[in-house]
């Protein structure tokens, strides 16, 4: 039997039998108890009151975020998948993927799993397999999403999820796993310089949206542009993340010269007239001893903002 049929067949004997048995465990509460084991781990601290926000997740994407080698999507679960991966992707400056597979090459779910992204991408992002092979799923995460999405978050989803993949409803399911990068993850301030700490980013990413209401804002934070002029680097990583006239502003920060860059769209486009003396703002953030004060970089741009 394999375990989503014993999934199925232990959770319809524990409804049967509630009203006898008032102490029998769910899937949730277990999870919940194991759980309550790590709640002084650092890595279990997650916030958890935040919800997801009422937004247009559409996107228009021919890129391909989901690989059905199983082909067991139809058409219309594989369209939806792939918008909100290619969305979950775009908003949150990740790399994202949804893998659907009967056979994972005699490898364990979660080597599948990372050689399949290290195939696909490098840097930050996520992939969330379905293995219907060994019935094993996994949810892979490198980078800032290992930061910010916790073992015990991941736990958490599979409690709630299992059902979901026991029933063969993938849709469900992994929606269900990409609402945990759009939850946890940090939309509106984008480090790519490795160096900087996870409570750091809470801290710039909670002053960038606290100012973005319905628009996109975000500060895209580097050090070096891999050979590219600063501008060439900003306008390729505006177009690849942002629709076109899409209400949006970002401000890449090259840290090793306290340069900056704006890109702006659609009703942030206002912001343009005030590019000069914004990255002027910027550029005064930095010192060559200390780097970029990226606290007071992130309340000067958003000084900016109507």
């Amino acid at each position: 039997m394999t375990k989503k049929i014993l999934f199925i067949v232990i959770f319809c004997c524990c409804v049967a039998f509630t009203g006898c048995f008032e102490d029998i465990k769910t899937p949730e509460s277990l999870a919940s108890d194991e759980l309550s084991s790590q709640s002084e781990s650092p890595e279990s601290e997650q916030p958890s009151e935040k919800k997801l926000k009422a937004r247009d997740r559409e996107v228009d994407t021919e890129k391909e975020y989901v690989f059905d080698d199983a082909d067991i999507l139809s058409k219309g679960e594989y369209d939806s998948i792939n918008t909100y991966t290619a969305w979950v992707s775009k908003a949150f400056k990740i790399n994202a993927a949804v893998v659907l597979t009967d056979d994972i090459e005699d490898k364990e779910p979660a080597d599948y799993a990372k050689d399949y992204y290290n195939k696909l991408y490098k840097g930050d992002g996520i992939l969330f397999l379905i293995n219907n092979d060994t019935n094993e799923d996994y949810f892979f995460r490198n980078g800032i999403p290992a930061e910010f999405i916790s073992d015990s978050s991941v736990l958490m989803l599979f409690s709630e999820i299992s059902p979901m993949l026991a029933l063969e409803d993938y849709v469900g399911a992994a929606e269900r796993a990409l609402e945990s990068a759009e939850i946890y993850l940090p939309e509106y301030f984008t480090d790519r310089s490795g160096i900087l700490k996870k409570e750091e980013i809470v801290e710039y990413n909670a002053i960038i949206e606290g100012a973005a209401g319905d628009n996109s804002l975000n500060v895209y934070y580097v050090e070096g542009t891999a050979g590219d002029t600063l501008e060439k680097f900003s306008k390729k990583r505006f177009e690849l993340f942002y629709e076109k006239d899409a209400d949006a502003a970002m401000l890449i920060i090259d840290g090793n010269n306290g340069s900056s860059f704006l890109c702006a769209s659609g009703n942030m486009s206002y912001l343009s007239d005030s590019k000069e003396e914004l990255e002027k703002e910027i550029k005064s953030c930095y010192s060559k001893t200390d780097g970029v004060d990226l606290k007071t970089a992130c309340e000067k741009f958003i000084g900016f903002v109507e």
